[in-house]
């Protein structure tokens, strides 16, 4: 169970990266945004467009702060995968319970967020499953207890 938990968690590792980039890029794309709505909003030629198609613009500041949390979480998740890569070793070498608890905990939570943020899809069951796997997988590692014998 722990070879399966390890592959998992490394598949699991390289869908983060991906969306990583995809979270930052995208967060940067609002930013952009947010600023170009500023400058937007002091044009009187393009509010008098607005106004005359009964339109509303968002505000520039609240596309900049969703930019920023995007972003953020994107760089999070490259953090994510790092520890899912290192959590994916360890459960190789049946070695280090806790951190592989750890990183099973953090692929479930890291899932969650995906599935609040974007919706649910096949990349979130890769890593929901490596997470379940993980704590099956600490099962079999051999207790400290047995190693002293």
């Amino acid at each position: 169970m722990n070879i399966a938990a390890g592959v998992l968690l490394i598949i699991a590792a390289i869908f983060n990266v991906m969306a990583g980039c995809t979270y930052a890029v995208g967060g940067a794309v609002a930013g952009g945004l947010g600023d170009m709505a500023d400058e937007m909003a002091s044009n009187p030629d393009f509010q008098a467009g607005l106004e005359a198609e009964g339109a509303e613009m968002p505000s520039g500041d609240s596309m900049k702060a969703a930019g920023a949390g995007l972003a953020t979480w994107g760089f999070a998740l490259f953090g994510i995968a790092g520890i899912m890569i290192g959590g994916a070793v360890c459960a190789f070498t049946k070695k280090k319970k806790g951190f592989v608890l750890v990183t099973g905990v953090l692929a479930i939570i890291a899932e969650g967020v995906g599935i609040v943020l974007i919706g649910f899809g096949i990349g979130n069951v890769v890593g929901l499953l490596a997470g379940i796997l993980s704590f099956v997988a600490v099962k079999s590692f051999p207790s400290p207890a047995a190693a002293a014998a």
